[in-house]
């Protein structure tokens, strides 16, 4: 079909509208690329990033890990294989590979020799370097979330990535290799691979570790632990609830015994308070608490009730309101000790841990709910001339006041 001279010249003028916008795309990738360099040096464009640099990296060993650091330490390597055209431009290619995110300086990063390889590909000699770091690789970058601590599932990241400008003429190729490594191949060759941990270090249970290829100059690397939370509750829960028991079991003695009393209190709120630094001294300072850190700071405020309770006891026998004191015991000992672990069990199951199953989160709490109402209302209805005692001692002193403001009127 013939086209009209005025549908032609449209097309060439969005003809060349698109090369206008293709050569602009280029030329501003060239001034990116371009910004890594200081005036005056130029750097040979014609190879595109088209030398590839096949990089397979391994985790070795744990040595450390840091809450409150926010790092990982231990030793992790990459093997770098690359050809011959590759050290056209940089004497080691090898070192052009960094771990983004390793945090211990280098003189923690060792080369070891080089080995020489076959290619059949290519028909030619390839190189194999490998590289060891050895230290600690931050996680400040990432999301590092402990509002379940410690019922909480940690995954640590790695970035290896292209120092620039490299990336004008190298790309970042993943090799996978090694026993049990589980390879996903795409278009372009391995996009993914994972090498089985199945192993328990530092404070975590390790399952896999994974790298992804994420573009030409960047592969991104993780693995995800379970915390070992059991060790956890025997070293702080478990004293704190003792502690706990010693603060609310005090008004089990006798209201003369006003100094054991308040002694036991106070012991049990300064445990708890020594406990609750220990916990802070394992994590770092963030807006949001975790649930450890809350769980004794809920400790701690009802510690403080158990205090307000002594006084009120006290005051009450001084007054001789002997049935009301019996009851301030008992509520204090049972109805507070239910709401309590009613508090703990709710703040817990919000949380939404995934270590904690959240079908027996909410029937615990379900279980707690009714049976901290039954308590109060059973101490209600138990001591019920309790009430009646108070009412007729408000009654009294709303008499007595009338009878005040009467005869000042008078």
């Amino acid at each position: 079909m013939a086209r009209s001279p005025a549908v032609l010249a449209l097309l060439l003028i969005c003809r060349a509208q698109e090369w206008d916008h293709l050569f602009d795309e280029s030329t501003q990738a060239v001034d990116r690329r371009m910004q890594a360099l200081p005036d005056g040096f130029e750097i040979n464009e014609t190879l595109n990033g088209s030398i590839p640099l096949t990089v397979i990296p391994s985790w070795d060993v744990f040595l450390a890990f840091s809450d409150r650091e926010k790092f990982i330490k231990g030793r992790m390597s990459i093997a770098t294989i690359y050809g011959e055209e590759a050290t056209t431009f940089v004497t080691n290619p090898e070192n052009m590979v960094d771990v983004v995110n390793f945090g211990s300086g280098s003189g923690d990063i060792s080369v070891l020799s080089s080995l020489r390889l076959w290619d059949p590909k290519t028909g030619k000699q390839a190189t194999s370097v490998s590289k060891t770091y050895v230290g600690q690789f931050s996680q400040s970058l990432y999301s590092y979330d402990l509002s379940c601590y410690p019922f909480d599932v940690k995954t640590m990241h790695f970035e290896i990535a292209l120092q620039k400008p490299c990336g004008i003429f190298y790309r970042l190729v993943l090799g996978c290799a090694g026993e049990g490594s589980i390879p996903t191949i795409g278009q372009d060759g391995v996009v993914e691979c994972s090498w089985p941990i199945n192993a328990s270090y530092v404070n975590f249970d390790w399952d896999y570790f994974t790298c992804k290829l994420q573009n030409s100059a960047t592969i991104t690397c993780a693995m995800t632990g379970t915390r070992h939370w059991a060790a956890l509750l025997k070293t702080y829960i478990w004293p704190s609830i003792i502690y706990g028991l010693m603060g609310f079991l005090a008004f089990t003695l006798g209201v003369k015994l006003a100094m054991p009393r308040v002694a036991t209190t106070m012991l049990a709120l300064l445990s708890l308070t020594n406990l609750r630094n220990q916990v802070i001294g394992l994590l770092p300072t963030t807006d949001s608490a975790s649930w450890m850190e809350e769980y004794f700071l809920i400790a701690i405020s009802f510690m403080l009730l158990n205090l307000l309770g002594h006084a009120a006891s006290f005051h009450l026998d001084a007054s001789g309101r002997h049935h009301t004191q019996k009851m301030m015991n008992k509520f204090n000992l049972w109805g507070v000790f239910s709401v309590f672990v009613l508090v703990v069990l709710v703040r817990l199951h919000t949380r939404n841990c995934p270590l904690i199953d959240p079908t027996i989160s909410l029937t615990m709490t379900l279980l707690a709910a009714p049976v901290s109402l039954s308590i109060v209302l059973f101490l209600v209805w138990y001591h019920r001339q309790a009430f009646r005692e108070a009412t007729h001692k408000l009654t009294h002193s709303v008499a007595s006041a009338r009878g005040s403001f009467h005869d000042g009127n008078v």
